[in-house]
């Protein structure tokens, strides 16, 4: 029996139904393609200028406005090719065979140009409602966001209200702001704190060599002075919920610099545009020298510690009335905390030991300002103290913010707008 197979026509017929879909598919199918890669290149410019942008805060970089800057990589440099920021990103950074520049406006991005792979990204912000656009194009950069490019504007947040509803205000001393850090947890490590996790040969598992704190836990602000330039100080209401330990000789050298990095957490990467531990009015935040000598290195005479803590303390003081202060997870019993300030002790410090000592200030459970040991050092050995205490951040808040709701008391705080 003959086996009946397809004709030639039948062949025909079959090559022509499968090239007309190619046709149909292809086009569609490279559309999508392009569309995925567009996309992807926006989203990676957008997180490259979102870093920047958090790096210029977190390193209280000034005098950027109206600058127009290049960008290689992970590093931002200047017209001289100076790096003025090394960026902390992973993931794709922009292709350097082009000119990839950003231009600075109040710590924001204005406008970037950035090539990820073959599409060259266009980012503009319009400074006045803080909406940006993207777009691409695989010919050169576009001067603007008109439609010529695939264009893709910011999408507000859900929670955001209309724009008519957001209220510009002017803050005075006393009122609250309810303001939610950015950072979720911050560790420190040994090289900051001095903590090894023993102490004396022994283990002290209240001092380990990582320390980690939760800076989105303090979300209620007080402001305790309106500065010349419109921007606000705030302390928070609380102190930390987990203890800081300082031990030995780098605790005592760094106890000023560990204090401010600790501090500067505690920011919203948006309205925040500076933080420092309660307490710093201009020492030096690491010591020289130390611990030899007879001389403090901050320069005051010996035996004595410096006194530039009074204009918080007191800024606080004149607000709440008292120093004192609890953790956030408790209400009823009061808490020390550190200050960022020095005490250096020559003589007796307990009944058995006399030498040179160096203390951290603090104020105390009591609400009384005293001191906490943090390092001893004589000439026949060292005798390594470690004390824990608790953080209470200053934040400054820029003049440039509106508020979404809240009068400004402690029932109902001021609520920031989440972009500006």
């Amino acid at each position: 029996m003959r086996k009946k197979g397809f004709t030639l026509i039948e062949l025909l017929a079959v090559i022509v139904i499968l090239a007309v879909i190619a046709l149909i598919a292809v086009p569609v199918i490279l559309s999508l393609v392009d569309k995925s890669r567009r996309k992807a290149a926006e989203e990676s410019a957008v997180l490259y200028v979102d870093t920047i942008e958090n790096m210029l805060m977190l390193n209280n970089i000034e005098n950027t406005d109206g600058k127009t800057y290049k960008v290689k990589g992970r590093t931002v440099v200047d017209e001289n090719d100076k790096v003025v920021l090394n960026l902390e990103i992973k993931g794709d950074v922009p292709y350097n065979g082009v000119e990839n520049v950003i231009k600075i406006n109040s710590g924001f991005i204005e406008e970037a140009n950035l090539r990820f792979n073959s599409y060259y990204v266009h980012y503009e912000m319009d400074m006045t409602t803080k909406k940006f656009k993207t777009c691409t194009s695989q010919k050169g950069f576009l001067d603007k966001c008109d439609g010529t490019g695939e264009v893709k504007p910011s999408e507000p947040e859900p929670s955001t209200p209309p724009e008519e509803d957001i209220t510009p205000i002017e803050l005075q001393v006393g009122q609250y702001v309810q303001m939610v850090p950015s950072k979720t947890e911050y560790t420190i490590t040994s090289d900051m704190t001095g903590c090894t996790g023993t102490t004396n040969g022994a283990t002290n598992t209240e001092c380990p060599s990582n320390q980690t704190i939760y800076p989105s836990e303090l979300t209620l602000w007080r402001v305790i002075r309106v500065n010349e330039d419109g921007t606000y100080d705030m302390v928070s209401d609380c102190i930390s919920s987990e203890e800081v330990y300082l031990k030995g000789k780098i605790g005592a050298k760094k106890l000023v610099g560990t204090l401010n990095t600790i501090a500067a957490q505690y920011t919203d990467n948006k309205y925040i545009v500076g933080a420092r531990a309660m307490g710093f009015n201009g020492q030096v935040e690491e010591l020289e020298g130390f611990p030899s000598g007879l001389l403090n290195p901050i320069g005051e005479a010996y035996g004595k510690g410096d006194t530039l803590y009074i204009t918080d303390t007191d800024l606080v003081q004149s607000v709440y009335g008292s120093l004192r202060s609890h953790r956030v997870t408790e209400e009823s019993v009061y808490r020390a905390y550190w200050l960022s300030s020095r005490y250096h002790i020559n003589g007796k410090h307990t009944n058995d030991l006399t030498g040179n000592y160096f203390d951290g200030r603090a104020v105390l459970a009591s609400g009384d300002l005293g001191t906490l040991p943090i390092y001893a050092f004589d000439t026949s050995k060292t005798i390594e103290y470690a004390k824990g205490v608790y953080i209470r951040p200053i934040v400054t808040l820029s003049h440039k913010f509106a508020i979404t709701s809240g009068d400004g008391t402690l029932n109902t705080p001021y609520v920031l707008k989440k972009n500006m």
